[in-house]
């Protein structure tokens, strides 16, 4: 299992290094000016570790850099299991509407909680923190008190996780 803020902090430093070294502008959100936007890391409880990284590119030769800082994080990182890239030239930093590039591995990575399974994408709602997320679930799950008697409605589901962690305590879920 990897330690999720030392291979995090890792990967962050070693991009920013890099970007310092290569010349490389940082995105501003007023000027709209800079080539890298975001870095996002995911790692799941199954040793599994997703980087999506976003960047604004104007001219073609950005591309070729910005494929080289991929190419230098893929080589570096080897135990990343998803490296992905968004190209997001837009005002704004959302990435729900962009197109999410694979530059190498998976599309995804998975997740798992008591023997649970779950196939998490680079857009996908799902907690970031899974340690956490596992401990405030078995609250919530205790606070309900479910006998198994109990019809439970999830209203506002994301990927599912609290209504599939609480159904074999349950009757039965209703996923809205």
């Amino acid at each position: 299992m990897l330690v999720t803020g030392y291979i995090s902090n890792k990967i962050r430093n070693a991009v920013r290094d890099y970007a310092y070294e290569h010349n490389y502008t940082f995105f501003n959100l007023r000027s709209q000016d800079g080539m890298l936007r975001n870095l996002i890391i995911r790692t799941s409880s199954t040793g599994e570790l997703m980087v999506i990284l976003v960047c604004k590119i104007v001219e073609d030769h950005e591309m070729d850099l910005f494929k080289d800082l991929l190419a230098f994080i893929a080589d570096k990182f080897p135990e990343i299991s998803s490296l992905l890239y968004v190209i997001n030239n837009k005002c704004n930093d959302t990435i729900t509407d962009q197109e999410v590039l694979v530059f190498k591995g998976n599309d995804h990575i998975f997740e798992e909680m008591e023997g649970l399974k779950f196939k998490i994408g680079p857009k996908s709602f799902y907690q970031t923190n899974s340690e956490q997320a596992y401990n405030l679930y078995k609250i919530a799950r205790n606070f309900a008190g479910l006998t198994g008697n109990e019809l439970v409605y999830d209203l506002y589901t994301g990927t599912g996780t609290i209504a599939n962690f609480v159904s074999k305590q349950a009757k039965q879920v209703i996923r809205y």
